[in-house]
Order: structure tokens, then sequence, then C-alpha cells
């Protein structure tokens, strides 16, 4: 495990030991900016900016030096593979039947797919030709382009309507025309006359006109100009990227740029003040994942005038993954993110590189590259504003702090100082988050390199994921999270359902935070519901979780542990939990009330299942205190 620590002096006074009671009040839901016609004046301040000519990520495939040296790096034998078992099939059409199956099925993902797989003919095709440059895949990439071009949509099923499916720009739009709009700058004179002009006028028709009538006022079908989440960043970088790699006039290539500086500023404002990103680790991969390359196109073709790093929050938001690591790269499936997740390496080095921040291990030569795009993939391979940074720490020259507190969020990721012992993620939060489960309270625990028990992560999108129906999936709601559940009633949803953070207390030794869940529970004669978490180090490390209920009359009550490790019952009020070489005691207090162990397995949409052990007291209460205690069995 390594996170920096001496070079983030800046950055760890955010994680300061604090003591006063707080919830989290602020609001990274709401934009900052709104939508309006576009400044021409600022358009054409941006259009002095910006070069002549268009440009994309990495160099054309008439740069043989570049691209001989990475054919010959054998780095990229494998989509070389890829391509060529392309080269004796036809591309199919368009299946519209599997694509429908969101609205005859309710399978989200199935269209999905499709969309992924179409596109991605394309990708490793461009990719094998700029390697070997041997005219070997131009027919297939042609026929590829002509099947793409016609395509009935580029829209996601989940945003499909009949009205404008092709023109609309969102997610799935935006990454086929950026990737369209790379392969014809790689491939250059490769590509027939007809083929580019054809590329020019279906990116035009399905994504360039599109957004200007939503600027302008005549239609209102871009939503995600005003989000504060993935969307704007994914929607943007499409946008403004493509626009910088194929259109030839510099006017028309700033009205883009300048439709990205404006909007980006609702993405930057969905993160807190801490740098914490509610959506998890998975769409912060994917959302600043895109934001990077944003901000690398437009940095790069306005020769620095124009930074989106340029903002007091990045570091903060650069720091994020890092600082969510619990110990030896485990990290916890918070939100919709599948349990296993970490961070990007390369986008970590990137916004470290950039911002002056320690990259850590991130900070290594480069392996197994991916070639799953034509975009961030091309350009981290090819030199970048952070591959021309030099300096940095050597390995060794950071360490692991023993804790970090996004205090805005109510996040406290407590270590054990060594690579040895137990650490855990402790979330407190609201049920109004980004990708939102309802999971106020909940906790994930690591021992050694291997997720213990905690939050079991997202599940596979269906037609329900987004709807009203979203809280119905044990997953999502607070029932398959370890939080209590309170006279058989689950945590409600929306920003009111909060933690307030009542107290919080550290040492080298030990690590307390005391919450008040009660907000997250809408129970007739609910008076409190308090959870405190208490973290020793040491030869006694241990993670303590108590939860002390108060109610007007006596009611039902329930606590669980969530996990995929095995499990059995190895004593009174004991059990041990294994994954792999990691063992993990657990001990159940109820201050002497009868309680039983109900045990379910839960696997939804074939999900990977996991358990739920419930401590659930055998009769209603008036007042209890039910504590759960972790411990490696080294220390029992």
């Amino acid at each position: 495990m390594h996170l920096f620590l001496n070079p983030m002096k800046k950055l760890l006074i955010l994680f300061l030991l604090c003591s006063v009671a707080q919830a989290q009040t602020e609001d990274y839901t709401t934009p900052v900016v709104q939508v309006e016609p576009l400044d021409m004046k600022r358009v054409s301040e941006i259009a002095a900016m910006l070069p002549d000519t268009p440009r994309g990520f990495g160099e054309t495939y008439k740069n043989r030096k570049a691209w001989d040296e990475l054919a010959n790096s054998g780095r990229f034998e494998k989509v070389k593979r890829e391509a060529k078992a392309y080269l004796d099939k036809p591309f199919p059409p368009f299946d519209e039947t599997r694509y429908m199956r969101m609205f005859t099925h309710g399978d989200s993902q199935a269209g999905k797919d499709l969309m992924g797989e179409r596109l991605r003919w394309l990708i490793k095709l461009t990719w094998a030709e700029c390697l070997e440059n041997k005219g070997t895949y131009m027919l297939k990439i042609e026929e590829v382009l002509a099947g793409l071009l016609t395509q009935k949509t580029w829209v996601n099923p989940r945003n499909f309507l009949e009205r404008n499916h092709q023109s609309l720009v969102e997610l799935a739009c935006a990454q086929y025309a950026q990737n369209i709009a790379q392969a014809m700058y790689l491939l250059d004179d490769k590509l027939n006359a007809k083929t580019r002009e054809q590329i020019n006028l279906t990116i035009r028709k399905r994504m360039f006109e599109p957004i200007l009538a939503t600027i302008d006022g005549k239609n209102a079908d871009h939503g995600w100009l005003k989000s504060t989440n993935n969307w704007n960043a994914v929607c943007l970088s499409g946008i403004a990227g493509t626009a910088l790699t194929i259109l030839p006039g510099k006017k028309e290539r700033a009205q883009f740029v300048a439709i990205a500086e404006r909007y980006h500023q609702n993405f930057v404002a969905g993160f807190l003040s801490d740098g914490y990103c509610t959506e998890g680790i998975s769409y912060y991969n994917y959302g600043f994942g895109r934001f990077v390359s944003l901000r690398e196109i437009v940095f790069v073709a306005t020769k620095g005038k124009l930074d989106f790093f340029d903002t007091p929050k990045m570091a903060r938001i650069a720091a994020f993954p890092i600082h969510s690591e619990i110990i030896n790269d485990t990290y916890p499936a918070i939100a919709d993110c599948k349990s296993g997740i970490k961070p990007s390496r390369n986008i970590v080095w990137y916004a470290a590189k950039n911002l002056g921040i320690d990259a850590g291990r991130y900070d290594q030569t480069k392996s197994e590259p991916t070639t799953l795009d034509l975009v961030a993939d091309v350009m981290y391979e090819f030199p970048n504003t952070a591959s021309a940074k030099t300096g940095g720490s050597k390995a060794g020259e950071y360490a692991a702090p023993l804790r970090s507190y996004f205090d805005a969020a109510g996040i406290l990721t407590v270590r054990p100082g060594d690579r040895g012992g137990l650490g855990a993620a402790l979330k407190g939060g609201r049920n109004n988050e980004h990708h939102n489960h309802n999971d106020v309270g909940s906790y994930t625990i690591a021992a050694g390199s291997e997720l213990i028990m905690g939050d079991p992560g997202a599940i596979p999108y269906t037609a329900k994921t987004f709807s009203d129906e979203r809280y119905t999936y044990k997953s999502l709601g607070s029932y398959g999270h370890p939080v209590p559940l309170v006279a058989g009633t689950q945590q409600r949803t929306g920003r009111e359902a909060h933690a307030e953070i009542v107290s919080t207390k550290f040492s080298n030794e030990k690590d307390v935070m005391l919450m008040d869940l009660t907000s997250a529970y809408e129970v007739p004669g609910l008076q409190s519901l308090k959870r405190e978490f208490t973290y020793l180090r040491g030869k006694n490390n241990e993670l303590n979780v108590s939860d002390e209920i108060v109610f007007d009359t006596p009611q039902r009550f329930e606590t669980p542990i969530v996990t995929r490790s095995t499990w059995e019952k190895n004593g009174e009020n004991r059990i041990l939990l294994t994954n792999g070489k990691e063992k993990i005691q657990v001990t159940i207090d109820t201050n002497g009330i009868p309680y039983d162990i109900e045990n379910e397995e839960i696997s939804e949409e074939k999900g990977e299942p996991y358990t739920r052990l419930a401590v659930r007291l055998k009769a209603p209460v008036r007042t209890a205190t039910v504590s759960i205690r972790y411990a490696p069995v080294t220390n029992p």
C-alpha cells in the first residue's frame, strides 16, 4: 500500500482531526450555471487561441517513428490478434430486436452491449492498421464505418425516443462520435474522400446541430448540461473533443470549446469541497476519466490558455481515489460500483502529475496497454501534458496516513499503519447521492489484501434500476447494506435522510466516530438511533460497531453483517469470516438481550451473491445497544 504523505501536506489539511457535530449540508446536485445562448465574444476569443487545423489525440499513422515504436514494443499483439479475427467476418447488421429488449423484456444491457460490440470493430481495426501500416484492415474499416454511419441510432436504449434518436447527444452518442472522429484523424488519407465526407455530415447531424439547438433554446433535450454527475463530463468531452478533432473552421471549433468551458463547471460542482465523489470509484473512473480527456485536448489546443484543472478544488478531486483506499489496493464498493473496483492508474497518474501531487505507485512504467477506445487509450500511449512533467517523489518517499477523512461527506477511512491488520471505510453521507444506494451508516472492512465484509456494490442494470422501483432491490435499498433494519423498516431515500456526525476523536492509537442515523428512518416512535465506530490500532487492532436505539414503545430491531466471505459460528456470540488467507473474528454483544442470527443469501439480476447475517433481537425493545466487534484472528 502506498499513499502520499509528506508531499501532500496541503491536501492532508483536509483530513484534520475534528470533534464538531456536523451533517452533510453541501449541495452537490444544483447546477452553478444555467443554459444560455453562446457568448459570441467569448467564442471569438477562444478561436484566436486555436490552431489553424484540427487535431485529435496521438499521431496519425504517417508518423511511423511513433507508431513503429509502439508496434515494436510487443505490447500490442493482443489488439492485432483481435483485429485479424474480424477480417473474415462480415460486419453484422444492426440488430434492432436485440437493441429493443429494453422495451420488450426490461433488459437494458443487451442493447448497450450491442452498441459497444459494433463500435469495438472500428476501434480494434484502427489500432491494428496504425500499428502495422500495411493496408490490411482498410477495406474492413470502410465496411464498418459504412455500417456505423447508417446505424439506426447512436443512443443507448435507455435514452431512446423515436422523436430524437438520431439527434440526441448522450453517453453512447458522445462515445461513437469521438471514436469515429479519432479514426478519421488517425487514418487520415487512408480513408476515401467519400467516407470522410459522410463522417463529417453524420456527426454534424447527430451531434453538433442538436447541441447547438439546445444552447439556442430551440429544445430542452440535453438536460445533462445542467447535471452535476458523470453525464456532464462524458458528453462535453465527446462534443468538444470531436469538434477539435475534425472541424476545419477555428470559430466553429471554438463554439464547442466555449460550451465545454461554461458547462463543465456543473460537473466540478458535483464533487464536495473535500473532493469526495458520491458516485463512487467506478463512475469516478468514467466521469472524471472523460473530464481528463476533455482537459487535455482543450489545454493542448489552446496552448495552455484554457485549463479546466484551474480550480481550487481540483487537487482534492484528484486525491479522491487515493484517499479512498482502505489498505493494500482494496476499496469500498460505494454507490453503483462492483465489489473489487479500483481506480484507473492512468487517471490518477495524469491528474497527480499535472496538479503536482505525489502519484505514489501510480507513477510507474507503462503496463499492458488498453485498446478499448481511440480516445483516452491513444492519449495515454502518446506524449501528453502529464508525461511532459518531470520530477516527483521517488519510491519510499510517501507513506500511508493512518486515516483519511472526507469531512464534508462524512466518510472516514481508517488504517492500521502497516500492510497487515484490518482497515475500514466508514460511511455517513445522505441518501440522495449520485448513483445513490440507501446506505447511511454503512461500512466496509478489509484485511490484508482482501475485502471481508461491507457494501455489496452494484447489481446488473435493468429497466427498474433507474426507475421508481430502484429501491425494491435489496442491494440498492438499505436492506442489503450493513445498516440497521428498524421496526421492520428500511432507510428512506432523499436528502433529509442523512448521517449527522455527532463527534470524532482521532489519535495514533484509536479513532472514534459517532453518527446519528435517526433521520434515515421514518419510523413512528423512533426517538434516536446512533452508531459509533471505534477503531483500534496496534496489537489490539479491531473495529467495533455499536448501535444504540431508543423507541417510545417496544419495537423490533436488527443489524446485519453483509459479506462474501465464508462464515461459520465458532462459539457463543462468535462468527468467523474467512476470505483467502485472511480470517476475522466477529464477536456480538447485545448486553444480554436474546437474539437470533438469520442467514440469507442474496443475488439479484444474476449479480454476484452475498450473505446477509442479521443479528435480530428476539423480542421488541424500547432501548437496546448492539455491538459487533471485528478483529484479526491473531487478536481474538
